[in-house]
């Protein structure tokens, strides 16, 4: 069967009903470069459904720490807790809220008193008009216009694990390397080791995490990145992948020992925040002593995979850090606006530029001592 008109994993013939675009990374995490021909429309349901899918349940938390650029749509909120048991909601833009929204309505001196506390303007308005509907003498504006936003430090820290790995992860990792070796003209057939493991649930996996020392030449310092690279040396029968994710989760995969076809040499990076293309440089001309290691997935000791994901991590925070003060600025500057009477795109005028550089700075003051108190 013709490898350029059948589906990578189950060989079915790819014509242009049952053709899709599959990620060469996963969409959930900001990639971006898909392939055609690849696999089939049901196989990349199903692989994406659960390899890929795990992908975003392992590096949600990291993904919406330092920031992911979707090709469509938005990351979902997902749940975090606090050491003390507390749930809160992790949105996309790296801010934190109260997972559910609450209504409380009970006898007041004055009638039926009603508290409600929202997670966002949108919901709290949705939630007034509601309150509104079911008690008639409920005075819409006028509820709204004592409406207060609220933030409150967190007294605990947010604890989350970072996993990295297992089976369904493995598979899309391993996948995304035959993927991007199909993009730079090497069939799925000549990744035999790789498609090996990938139609078969019994055969030991051809990867392993990689410690060892760093593959990566150029690292970047102020953002994370997620990248795949494909190695074809034919001169040693070898055809190697390596795949990084959030400059923390790093595996080297073997996808051939039986590589006889051209000469090989791609990468694809990105900054997941904003989808740009990243120039890096990875060196996967191992040693025989360092491919026997990935053999026994024995390829890291516990110094250097904890010195990795702490760098990882650092750069990580920095970036949360960084989109914090980012977010409170402009924050800030709204609020001095509204305070003021003057629209955001409007001018400030000369005799009132002190006014809004106190109720800037009077905003700002209080976010920066959360922020060192973080």
């Amino acid at each position: 069967m013709d490898n350029a008109s059948s589906c990578a994993l189950c060989e079915k013939r790819i014509e242009y009903a049952n053709d899709s675009r599959e990620h060469i990374i996963p969409h959930s995490i900001g990639g971006r470069r898909k392939i055609r021909s690849f696999i089939c429309i049901d196989c990349n349901s199903r692989s994406g459904d659960s390899w890929d899918a795990e992908i975003w349940q392992q590096f949600s938390h990291l993904a919406m720490m330092h920031g992911v650029d979707r090709e469509r749509g938005t990351p979902p909120n997902i749940k975090i807790q606090t050491i003390d048991g507390e749930n809160y909601l992790l949105l996309p833009d790296g801010s934190m809220t109260i997972s559910n929204a609450t209504y409380r309505a009970e006898p007041g001196e004055k009638g039926i008193k009603i508290n409600i506390t929202a997670r966002d303007k949108p919901t709290a308005h949705k939630m007034v008009k509601q309150a509104a509907k079911k008690n008639p003498k409920v005075n819409v504006d006028s509820f709204l216009s004592a409406m207060t936003v609220t933030e409150t430090p967190l007294e605990s820290p947010v604890t989350f694990s970072a996993q990295f790995g297992g089976e369904l992860a493995g598979r899309s990792m391993v996948k995304t390397t035959v993927a991007l070796a199909a993009a730079a003209g090497v069939s799925a057939q000549s990744c035999d080791a790789a498609m090996q493991y990938l139609k078969n649930d019994t055969v030991t996996p051809p990867y392993a995490f990689f410690y060892l020392r760093d593959l990566i030449a150029n690292r970047p310092s102020t953002h994370a990145f997620n990248c795949v690279s494909v190695v074809g040396i034919p001169s040693k029968r070898q055809l190697l992948g390596y795949v990084e994710y959030f400059s923390m989760s790093r595996i080297v995969v073997i996808l051939s020992e039986q590589y006889d076809g051209p000469t090989v040499n791609t990468t694809y990076a990105f900054n997941p925040a904003n989808g740009t293309g990243l120039d890096l440089s990875v060196d996967l001309n191992l040693s025989d002593d360092e491919l026997e290691l990935i053999r026994i997935n024995q390829a890291v000791t516990d110094e250097t995979y904890t010195a990795a994901l702490d760098e990882g991590f650092g750069i990580i925070y920095k970036r949360n850090q960084s989109r914090y003060l980012e977010r409170e600025t402009s924050n800030a500057f709204e609020h001095a606006c509204e305070s003021m009477g003057i629209p955001k795109e409007g001018i400030i005028p000369t005799e009132r530029a002190q006014e809004f550089s106190i109720l800037v700075a009077d905003y700002l003051g209080s976010k920066l001592a959360n922020m060192i108190r973080r």
